[in-house]
């Protein structure tokens, strides 16, 4: 894979090669009393791109892999929280020995309520990574609301999580999207998204792009989390992808773009997915060289 870093808020292109591609804070225009003698950017790296020739599943596990045995050394234990589908299903490609599974805790971004597919699958995920079916944290039965506030206080309480800030901080987070840039179950324009800023946990909610009643993490619990990975393969996602990573979107219509946790956020592409940002990336920079 190559990988791309995305830096600061105000983005201009700066350089571009067959493997990377760096972004940095653009320079604002002004009158100087004096000639500077020397001029430099401090920026803080907010996303980092990379970017695949198919498959990815390993990778995702060498990810998870190093966190684990990072957090558990550390602190003896590690907290992840998973979404459903394709990238919960890669971590059955994780290799038997490793990390510590018992002192692994799985937690889930959302859920779908009554068919609670994400439990399943997460069963499944425990099953083959040896973590014990106790440190599952599935959501459980009842109302939304009533689930909501539940898993809330779980959060909000258990040994694993970093319960230091306004909300709960799960020490690494697995995150898909859908070309409408939804992650979890939180939807372009929904009142989920919507609530951003506002200290919530779990959220309950009621959307027909959720196939009904539905509880999720919050956007805010997304971003406090220590490390985020955000999973967007193939041509169906290449125009959100684009949008997301460039900027180029309301307050609430691109809910993956918003997801920035509170150390490291990884996007794992493909060259598919990746292949209209790339089309942006050399735009501005034939109109950075033209301005030269």
């Amino acid at each position: 894979f190559f990988s791309l870093q995305l830096r600061g808020i105000m983005l201009a292109l700066v350089s571009c090669s067959a493997t990377a591609l760096v972004l940095s804070p653009a320079r604002r225009a002004g009158n100087l009393q004096m000639l500077a003698v020397e001029e430099f950017a401090i920026s803080k790296e907010i996303k980092s791109v990379r970017v695949f020739d198919g498959e990815y599943a390993d990778d995702i596990c060498d990810e998870v892999a190093a966190a684990a045995r990072a957090c558990i050394a550390e602190k003896g234990s590690f907290s992840l929280c998973i979404p459903g589908g394709s990238v919960v299903a890669a971590l059955a490609q994780m290799p038997a020995d490793a990390f510590e599974a018992s002192k692994v805790h799985l937690f889930f971004a959302n859920e779908k309520i009554p068919s609670y597919p994400c439990k399943e699958g997460g069963l499944d995920a425990a099953k083959k990574l040896g973590v014990p079916e106790a440190n599952l944290h599935a959501f459980g039965e009842g109302e939304p609301a009533a689930v909501a506030e539940s898993y809330s206080s779980l959060l909000a309480s258990h040994a694993s999580i970093d319960n230091s800030g306004a909300v709960p901080s799960v020490d690494m987070l697995l995150l898909g999207t859908g070309p409408d840039g939804h992650v979890g179950c939180l939807f372009p324009d929904s009142a989920e998204i919507k609530a951003s800023r506002a200290g919530k946990v779990v959220l309950a909610g009621n959307d027909a792009r959720a196939d009904g009643d539905f509880v999720a993490i919050s956007l805010d619990v997304m971003n406090a989390a220590k490390c985020v990975i955000v999973s967007a393969a193939g041509a169906g996602r290449a125009e959100m992808v684009a949008k997301a990573l460039a900027g180029n979107f309301g307050p609430f219509d691109c809910p993956a773009g918003l997801v920035e946790a509170e150390e490291e956020t990884l996007w794992f592409t493909d060259k598919e997915s990746i292949a209209v940002f790339d089309e942006f990336a050399d735009i501005e920079d034939e109109d950075e060289l033209e301005e030269e």
